[in-house]
């Protein structure tokens, strides 16, 4: 029987959906640059995810422990590019779905976009839908 302490710390995962407030213009240099920090970041803090950007919404999953999802989080909340920051998704789960990834990431796209919509807008079932577009576009990235 494993004690508590020898337990790996249990894993948590956080879904939101965020509106953009970078300028048009330099959205994609931004962009490239949350990436950047953010793949340096989460590595050490074990958080892996997705990232994508449909032009005018963030949508990312971040996933690892609960602990480091919560700094995280926090500092989503707190950043100035970031408004109206909704979560769709959290809490505690099994196993990860981007382990490979400290941050996958995937540009504009109207598909996307349309999907974070019916995400906002509560389409049935398009909470799963949204988190297998992430892992789909992780695996071409």
């Amino acid at each position: 029987m494993q004690n508590d302490r020898t337990k790996p710390p249990a894993l948590h995962r956080w879904l939101y959906v965020s509106h953009s407030r970078l300028p048009a213009a330099w959205a994609d240099a931004a962009v490239a640059d949350i990436v950047a920090v953010s793949r340096r970041r989460n590595a050490p803090l074990d958080v892996t995810g997705a990232l994508l950007f449909t032009g005018t919404r963030f949508t990312q999953i971040i996933e690892g422990p609960a602990t480091a999802v919560a700094m995280v989080q926090a500092s989503i909340e707190r950043d100035p590019r970031h408004a109206e920051v909704r979560t769709i998704l959290s809490g505690p789960h099994d196993a990860r779905l981007f382990d490979n990834w400290s941050l996958a990431y995937a540009g504009p796209s109207l598909f996307v976009a349309s999907q974070v919509e019916a995400v906002l807008d509560d389409a049935p079932l398009s909470t799963n839908r949204l988190v297998e577009i992430l892992r789909e576009f992780a695996t071409l990235t």
